[in-house]
């Protein structure tokens, strides 16, 4: 089943981008997932942003929800990946937004304009067969003239 999920998954993928996955950008997703999976440092909150996590059951599994928000410095070119700790990302894709996609996503503190991809917040969720999973989060930006790149471990945990 999960094989099947993320053949569909995939393939929408191919769908959407012309029938073309960059070789980059499978790399760089790649990367990221490994770079989350060898991390040994993740910090609990970020100074630059808000982040929460949410969690609710779907159909004997459940769904986390990861919400950046409420940015207190500009950030460019967002990216993030959040994967579920333990889990093996081989056969499945982890929860990202910015990689895979052709716009690009800003967030600039008191500046909205979705058309031109400047948003309030970025959310991503992924399924996680656990109740409580700590998930961690890989965040990366630029700064406004994308001369630097500003990458955030962060560690998401509920209690029970």
């Amino acid at each position: 089943m999960k094989k099947t999920i993320v053949v569909i998954l995939l393939l929408l993928l191919v769908a959407c981008s012309d029938g073309v996955i960059d070789k980059n950008t499978n790399e760089k997703y790649l990367d990221m997932v490994a770079q989350l999976q060898e991390h040994n440092d993740f910090l609990n909150k970020s100074e630059f942003f808000d982040v929460s996590y949410d969690i609710s059951k779907i159909n004997g599994a459940y769904r986390f929800y990861v919400i950046i928000d409420n940015v207190k410095t500009a950030m460019y070119d967002v990216v993030a990946v959040a994967v579920e700790k333990d889990v093996d990302y081989s056969n499945h894709m982890a929860a990202n937004i910015g990689i895979f996609e052709e716009n690009m996503y800003s967030l600039v503190p008191n500046q909205y304009n979705a058309e031109k991809g400047y948003m309030k917040g970025i959310s991503i969720s992924g399924i996680s067969e656990k109740a409580n999973p700590t998930i961690y989060l890989l965040v990366e930006w630029k700064n406004k003239d994308m001369s630097i790149t500003h990458r955030e471990y962060i560690v998401l945990t509920k209690e029970d």
